[in-house]
């Protein structure tokens, strides 16, 4: 099934940049399925309400991809509310960080945290993607704190794998600024003046990230096999996740 934009947000209300994986064409003329993969910002002031919404959307995992200080200090809604597995999975790799801007200001932008992710953190990576092989028969939550950074990371590594166009995958990534309109205020909080264009999911840094990643390791099926996962892991990843 084919989903526009406003067809792959969820009709949650407290938490921004909740939305489908699901919807998108791949190279061969299929779809990324739908209830799989659903890619948030930090569910920690979640309600009831849309927790019970999340829940019967076929939430049964949830991936933090949070720092241990953010998980702590804004613990997950989601955690321990009935049958839902949580997985705590630092991508900076245990780096003690409060927000990605302020621990990584001597970037010159969000691409180069991006290349910093996947030169760095491969073994996290690798324990990402094993623990959505866990839950093949489920739909899978996973989230940073915008939902921007780390969980744009994750969300284009599994879109290239499936064979969506990079177009596609940038115009993903690109959403997430205005997606994240409601708690833009609270986000400029986290970052010095001069850095404010870490806030942005500008369309150039998925671009540059993207570039990086084919010019060193030809595809992204390739990198993630230099992460540690094997071809028949990978398959059934793409197996589960086009339809």
């Amino acid at each position: 099934m084919e989903l526009n934009r406003q067809k792959r947000l969820l009709d949650i209300q407290t938490v921004t940049n909740t939305r489908e994986l699901g919807g998108y064409k791949t190279k061969d003329g299929k779809n990324t399925r739908v209830k799989c993969y659903v890619r948030s910002a930090s569910p920690s002031t979640i309600s009831k309400e849309d927790i019970d919404y999340l829940y019967n959307y076929g939430i049964r995992a949830q991936i933090d991809l949070r720092s241990e200080y953010e998980s702590n200090h804004a613990p997950s809604g989601l955690k321990d509310y009935k049958d839902i597995a949580y997985y705590h999975i630092d991508l900076f790799d245990g780096a003690n960080m409060i927000d990605i801007p302020n621990a990584l200001d001597s970037y010159d932008d969000l691409s180069d945290i991006y290349i910093y992710i996947i030169e760095e953190c491969k073994e996290k990576i690798k324990e990402v993607f094993l623990t959505l092989l866990k839950h093949k028969k489920d739909t899978v939550f996973f989230n940073c704190s915008a939902g921007k950074d780390r969980t744009g990371v994750i969300s284009s590594l599994l879109l290239g794998l499936v064979g969506c166009s990079d177009e596609d995958i940038i115009q993903d990534y690109s959403e997430s600024y205005e997606n994240n309109q409601p708690i833009i205020n609270e986000l400029k909080k986290t970052v010095n003046e001069e850095r404010k264009d870490f806030l942005y999911s500008e369309p150039e840094y998925m671009v540059k990230f993207l570039r990086y990643l084919k010019e060193i390791y030809g595809s992204i099926r390739e990198l993630l096999l230099q992460c540690g996962l094997t071809t028949d892991q990978l398959d059934e990843i793409i197996s589960h996740f086009k339809e």
